[in-house]
């Protein structure tokens, strides 16, 4: 009996997970900082509801059929790319010289082209915005204000006319392009 006994008492032992618990608790610290964050902010506007059912189905429509893009370089010259059912077509805005020299975005020149673009294409309300890392915050919300709504001509509000994909009717609207996408927002 006696050599059973000790059999058994040999065949248990404690197991020490230590060392274990060290190697998790440096580890997951570090993994914990390697991870690269990302924040992105989306701001919402209100827009009217019939115009914002109507910008939602025509986005819907159109967003595989026109694709336009919008890049401010660092000299701040503004280029816009346009991808309609596979052909491209490409504008340029040149920048303006400031009073103190330097160079600045001509927004008044922008607000045309977009009119003009508009005009084309009634139906598109979405912009891909690719801002330089070099243009200041404050320039990137003027590109995007003059992008969003149509300006006032001689004391006329100027409205845009497009139809609604679900009910076939004209609507009229001040806004351009309100749904303005960043496409460089995690760098690049």
């Amino acid at each position: 009996m006696r050599s059973l006994k000790t059999r058994l008492d040999d065949s248990t032992f404690d197991l020490n997970l230590a060392p274990m618990l060290d190697i998790i608790v440096a580890i997951i610290p570090m993994l914990l900082l390697s991870v690269v964050f990302v924040e992105i902010t989306v701001i919402d506007t209100p827009i009217p509801q019939a115009v914002e059912k109507a910008v939602a189905a025509a986005n819907e429509k159109n967003k595989e059929l026109v694709q336009m893009r919008l890049s401010v370089a660092p000299d701040k010259t503004v280029n816009i790319n346009i991808l309609d059912r596979g052909a491209s077509k490409d504008y340029q805005v040149a920048p303006i010289k400031s009073a103190a020299g330097s160079a600045e975005a001509d927004l008044d020149g922008l607000h045309e082209r977009i009119m003009a673009i508009k005009k084309d294409y009634p139906d598109v309300f979405r912009m891909e915005l690719n801002p330089s890392d070099a243009i200041p915050l404050s320039e990137i919300i003027g590109v995007m204000d003059t992008l969003r709504t149509t300006r006032a001509k001689n004391g006329q509000s100027v409205k845009v006319t497009f139809t609604d994909a679900t009910t076939g009717k004209p609507i009229e609207t001040n806004l351009l392009f309100p749904d303005i996408v960043f496409g460089n927002v995690a760098g690049g």
